[in-house]
Protein backbone atom coordinates (compact mmCIF):
# COMPACT_ATOMS: atom_id res chain seq x y z
CA UNK A 1 0.00 0.00 0.00
CA UNK A 2 2.58 2.25 1.06
CA UNK A 3 4.40 1.34 -2.64
CA UNK A 4 1.42 2.73 -4.26
CA UNK A 5 0.85 5.97 -2.52
CA UNK A 6 4.35 6.83 -3.49
CA UNK A 7 4.15 5.97 -7.26
CA UNK A 8 0.84 7.79 -6.80
CA UNK A 9 3.01 10.81 -5.05
CA UNK A 10 5.63 10.58 -7.84
CA UNK A 11 3.29 10.80 -10.74
CA UNK A 12 1.53 13.98 -9.18
CA UNK A 13 5.00 15.36 -8.79
CA UNK A 14 6.13 14.56 -12.28
CA UNK A 15 3.03 16.14 -13.55
CA UNK A 16 3.06 19.32 -11.96
CA UNK A 17 7.23 19.75 -12.91
CA UNK A 18 6.19 19.07 -16.70
CA UNK A 19 3.10 21.71 -16.31
CA UNK A 20 5.45 24.40 -14.95
CA UNK A 21 7.77 23.88 -18.01
CA UNK A 22 10.10 22.13 -15.20
CA UNK A 23 12.39 25.24 -15.51
CA UNK A 24 12.88 24.13 -19.62
CA UNK A 25 14.35 27.04 -22.33
CA UNK A 26 11.48 28.45 -24.59
CA UNK A 27 12.77 27.56 -27.99
CA UNK A 28 11.40 29.99 -30.42
CA UNK A 29 11.81 29.94 -34.23
CA UNK A 30 12.52 33.26 -35.46
CA UNK A 31 11.74 35.03 -38.48
CA UNK A 32 13.74 38.75 -38.84
CA UNK A 33 12.73 41.64 -41.10
CA UNK A 34 16.54 43.12 -42.03
CA UNK A 35 14.74 45.35 -44.55
CA UNK A 36 15.67 48.78 -43.08
CA UNK A 37 19.48 47.75 -42.85
CA UNK A 38 19.57 46.32 -46.53
CA UNK A 39 17.90 49.40 -47.82
CA UNK A 40 19.68 51.78 -45.73
CA UNK A 41 18.90 55.00 -47.55
CA UNK A 42 20.00 57.81 -44.84
CA UNK A 43 23.24 59.78 -46.27
CA UNK A 44 23.75 60.16 -42.60
CA UNK A 45 24.93 56.49 -42.39
CA UNK A 46 27.69 57.31 -44.73
CA UNK A 47 31.05 58.64 -44.61
CA UNK A 48 30.92 62.01 -46.13
CA UNK A 49 27.01 61.97 -46.18
CA UNK A 50 27.49 60.22 -49.36
CA UNK A 51 24.96 57.37 -50.33
CA UNK A 52 26.72 54.45 -52.21
CA UNK A 53 26.50 54.55 -55.76
CA UNK A 54 23.32 52.53 -56.50
CA UNK A 55 22.28 53.13 -52.87
CA UNK A 56 18.59 53.48 -51.78
CA UNK A 57 17.65 51.27 -55.59
CA UNK A 58 17.03 48.24 -53.66
CA UNK A 59 13.33 47.09 -52.66
CA UNK A 60 12.42 44.18 -50.56
CA UNK A 61 9.08 42.67 -50.04
CA UNK A 62 8.40 39.50 -47.51
CA UNK A 63 12.27 38.40 -47.32
CA UNK A 64 13.17 37.12 -43.88
CA UNK A 65 16.04 35.67 -42.20
CA UNK A 66 15.26 32.59 -39.93
CA UNK A 67 16.56 32.43 -36.40
CA UNK A 68 16.21 30.06 -33.48
CA UNK A 69 16.73 31.75 -29.95
CA UNK A 70 16.17 30.46 -26.70
CA UNK A 71 15.34 32.46 -23.50
CA UNK A 72 15.99 30.50 -20.13
CA UNK A 73 15.40 31.35 -16.41
CA UNK A 74 18.53 32.41 -14.01
CA UNK A 75 18.74 32.78 -10.26
CA UNK A 76 16.80 35.99 -10.42
CA UNK A 77 17.74 36.88 -14.19
CA UNK A 78 16.45 35.86 -17.70
CA UNK A 79 19.36 35.05 -20.42
CA UNK A 80 18.62 35.43 -24.53
CA UNK A 81 20.78 33.27 -26.43
CA UNK A 82 20.00 34.44 -30.14
CA UNK A 83 23.73 32.95 -31.37
CA UNK A 84 25.97 34.83 -33.41
CA UNK A 85 24.65 37.66 -34.96
CA UNK A 86 26.16 40.72 -36.98
CA UNK A 87 24.36 43.80 -38.48
CA UNK A 88 26.21 46.09 -40.39
CA UNK A 89 24.01 49.94 -40.79
CA UNK A 90 26.07 51.75 -43.60
CA UNK A 91 29.84 52.66 -42.72
CA UNK A 92 28.77 52.58 -38.92
CA UNK A 93 30.97 49.99 -36.61
CA UNK A 94 29.59 46.46 -37.24
CA UNK A 95 27.27 45.56 -34.35
CA UNK A 96 27.86 42.10 -33.57
CA UNK A 97 26.53 39.49 -30.49
CA UNK A 98 28.67 36.72 -29.79
CA UNK A 99 27.25 35.55 -26.41
CA UNK A 100 23.84 35.77 -23.76
CA UNK A 101 21.93 38.50 -23.26
CA UNK A 102 20.97 39.41 -20.22
CA UNK A 103 17.56 40.79 -18.77
CA UNK A 104 14.21 39.78 -19.16
CA UNK A 105 12.75 42.69 -16.63
CA UNK A 106 9.43 43.65 -19.18
CA UNK A 107 10.73 41.28 -21.60
CA UNK A 108 13.66 43.17 -22.59
CA UNK A 109 17.07 42.42 -23.19
CA UNK A 110 19.76 44.91 -23.46
CA UNK A 111 23.62 44.56 -24.71
CA UNK A 112 26.35 47.58 -25.27
CA UNK A 113 29.83 47.37 -26.51
CA UNK A 114 32.05 50.28 -25.71
CA UNK A 115 35.72 50.14 -27.60
CA UNK A 116 37.88 52.95 -27.18
CA UNK A 117 41.39 53.38 -28.94
CA UNK A 118 43.92 55.55 -29.91
CA UNK A 119 43.51 57.21 -33.20
CA UNK A 120 46.82 56.19 -35.64
CA UNK A 121 48.82 58.47 -36.02
CA UNK A 122 47.83 61.23 -34.60
CA UNK A 123 46.90 62.39 -30.47
CA UNK A 124 43.18 61.44 -30.62
CA UNK A 125 41.30 58.98 -29.11
CA UNK A 126 38.54 56.76 -31.35
CA UNK A 127 35.64 55.45 -29.62
CA UNK A 128 32.77 52.77 -30.75
CA UNK A 129 29.52 52.59 -29.09
CA UNK A 130 27.45 49.25 -30.55
CA UNK A 131 24.10 48.25 -28.57
CA UNK A 132 21.49 45.78 -28.76
CA UNK A 133 18.12 46.35 -27.37
CA UNK A 134 15.91 43.54 -27.79
CA UNK A 135 11.95 43.94 -26.92
CA UNK A 136 9.62 40.87 -26.63
CA UNK A 137 5.50 41.99 -26.56
CA UNK A 138 5.34 38.56 -25.34
CA UNK A 139 6.52 35.10 -25.10
CA UNK A 140 3.29 33.51 -26.21
CA UNK A 141 3.51 30.30 -28.89
CA UNK A 142 3.70 33.25 -31.54
CA UNK A 143 5.21 36.51 -30.17
CA UNK A 144 6.48 39.13 -32.01
CA UNK A 145 8.56 42.07 -30.65
CA UNK A 146 11.85 44.82 -31.75
CA UNK A 147 15.19 44.53 -32.54
CA UNK A 148 16.49 48.07 -32.06
CA UNK A 149 20.48 48.86 -33.26
CA UNK A 150 22.40 51.65 -31.97
CA UNK A 151 26.27 52.06 -33.95
CA UNK A 152 27.75 55.34 -32.55
CA UNK A 153 31.22 56.67 -33.89
CA UNK A 154 33.11 59.28 -32.21
CA UNK A 155 36.57 61.13 -32.73
CA UNK A 156 38.15 62.97 -29.11
CA UNK A 157 40.92 65.68 -29.92
CA UNK A 158 43.66 65.42 -27.51
CA UNK A 159 46.64 67.78 -28.75
CA UNK A 160 46.28 67.35 -32.65
CA UNK A 161 42.82 67.60 -34.31
CA UNK A 162 40.70 64.31 -35.29
CA UNK A 163 40.82 64.28 -39.47
CA UNK A 164 37.78 65.27 -41.29
CA UNK A 165 36.59 64.26 -43.51
CA UNK A 166 37.78 60.86 -41.55
CA UNK A 167 39.39 58.16 -43.01
CA UNK A 168 38.62 55.55 -40.72
CA UNK A 169 35.68 53.23 -42.54
CA UNK A 170 33.37 52.76 -39.55
CA UNK A 171 33.96 56.43 -38.47
CA UNK A 172 29.67 57.31 -38.75
CA UNK A 173 27.02 56.57 -36.57
CA UNK A 174 23.64 55.07 -37.54
CA UNK A 175 20.66 53.29 -35.97
CA UNK A 176 17.75 51.28 -36.90
CA UNK A 177 14.72 49.18 -35.72
CA UNK A 178 14.26 45.63 -37.17
CA UNK A 179 10.83 44.08 -36.58
CA UNK A 180 10.75 40.00 -35.55
CA UNK A 181 8.07 37.42 -35.60
CA UNK A 182 8.50 33.83 -33.73
CA UNK A 183 6.89 30.84 -33.32
CA UNK A 184 7.38 28.90 -29.84
CA UNK A 185 8.71 25.64 -29.75
CA UNK A 186 7.38 23.10 -27.38
CA UNK A 187 10.33 21.30 -25.44
CA UNK A 188 11.14 18.57 -22.97
CA UNK A 189 13.99 17.26 -20.86
CA UNK A 190 15.90 15.73 -24.40
CA UNK A 191 15.64 18.39 -26.29
CA UNK A 192 18.45 19.70 -28.15
CA UNK A 193 18.73 23.18 -29.46
CA UNK A 194 21.29 24.92 -31.97
CA UNK A 195 21.20 28.56 -31.49
CA UNK A 196 23.09 28.92 -35.24
CA UNK A 197 20.95 26.85 -37.93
Amino acid sequence: MRSLKLAVLGALSLLSLVGCNAGQPKLFRIAIDETPIRTIANPSCFRGNILPSGRGQLSEVNYRKEDEWVIWDGLDKQYLDMGQQSWKLGDAPTIVVSDLIEGGENKIFSAQRNEVKPFPGILATESRQTQVVVTWNDYSSAPSGTIALNAQYACVAGQEQCPNPNPTPDSVSCQSNLNFFGRRIDVSQTTEYNNNP
